[in-house]
């Protein structure tokens, strides 16, 4: 009876196993150097992220188009794999930590991958940043040719851009400042109460001596200082930036003229002190104008914007090219009746 039970646990094994295989049917089989398998399991999980993130349902045609995409990455590997193109743990590590350092202090994987996905990248941070060293790899190994044929715009193209742009380039009311300020967000009471004491005591002190304005920014990157500052910002009269800053920051700030400082400013954020350090009334921008907050002319911009338009329609034409080359050679099969999910 005993010996019978255990044959039966191995039966009742054995169908687990051919009832799971049965589940996870293949998707798409590819082979470049090797056989590889792509799994209805795993793919209808990666079906599911880009479902949440766009809020509805793949159609049948856009899951073909996401799975072509895949095999073309997979495809991508292994052609690198063969070619002898590397990306190490650390250059992959060193683009994360970059991509997050752009999303401003404190981001982290969380961050990061929700900063992917809105951008419309749907595969890990590991992976997409691996693929993004390799095809560099592969441009400067294979491709140089192709990117020495790559000309800055001209006069004339900078001119037609401009023209076309010109509707939108106009600068809103703006006044650059300085702001001594503590963040409240994310403070516990005591630390809040410590803050607005420390706040509340530089902008006393301000206010009898306003010469010592830029003492205090200087100071506010002091070990343990209790405040902190930012020494240039430009603040446009636009919706956007009252969302940011609060109507009393915005009212405030706009009814001040050069070399004023305000008095304590509250908003969400938290407590500021402002000194206005330059005013410019709306204008329509010329070419050699510079636009607040950014580094250059419009001219400057339009060019930088110009060239990578260029750059980018390049190298996607030198993708498309090695994906085509790559399908060519390799072996792939689709299993449409297994997309129906």
């Amino acid at each position: 009876m005993k010996r019978r039970s255990v044959v039966l646990v191995l039966l009742a094994l054995m169908a687990m196993a051919v009832f799971g295989q049965t589940i996870d049917k293949p998707v798409a089989t590819l082979r470049l150097t090797k056989l590889e398998v792509v799994s209805l399991l795993q793919f209808k999980t990666d079906v599911e992220k880009v479902q949440a993130v766009i809020g509805r349902s793949l159609t049948m045609d856009e899951k073909k188009q996401f799975l072509e995409s895949q095999i073309n990455s997979m495809l991508f590997f292994q052609y690198c794999e063969r070619e002898k193109f590397y990306a190490s743990d650390s250059e992959i590590n060193a683009a994360i930590a970059q991509a997050k350092s752009s999303l401003g202090p404190g981001a982290d994987d969380a961050r990061l991958e929700q900063a992917m996905r809105s951008q419309g990248i749907f595969v890990d941070a590991k992976t997409y940043f691996k693929q993004q060293i390799l095809f560099r790899s592969y441009l400067q190994a294979r491709r140089q040719a192709d990117l020495k044929t790559l000309q800055a715009p001209t006069s004339d193209d900078v001119l037609k851009a401009y023209e076309l742009a010109k509707a939108s380039l106009v600068r809103p009311d703006t006044v650059r400042v300085s702001v001594i300020y503590v963040d409240f967000r994310g403070l516990s009471s005591d630390d809040k109460v410590k803050e607005r004491a420390a706040i509340a005591q530089v902008a006393a002190k301000i206010k009898s001596d306003p010469s010592k304005f830029d003492e205090y920014v200087l100071k506010s990157s002091d070990p343990g200082a209790l405040y902190k500052a930012s020494p240039s910002v430009y603040v446009s009269r636009t919706q956007q930036f009252q969302d940011i800053y609060g109507s009393a920051f915005m009212d405030q700030v706009f009814k001040m003229k050069v070399g004023d400082v305000s008095d304590l400013i509250e908003n969400a954020a938290g407590l500021q002190i402002v000194r206005i350090n330059e005013s410019l009334p709306q204008k329509q921008l010329a070419l050699t104008d510079t636009v607040p907050g950014q580094q250059g002319t419009v001219q400057d911009l339009i060019t930088q914007r110009l060239m990578a338009e260029r750059q980018q329609k390049l190298l996607t034409s030198i993708e498309e090219g090695l994906v085509a080359d790559l399908r060519k050679q390799a072996t792939v099969k689709i299993y449409e009746e297994n997309l129906n999910f």
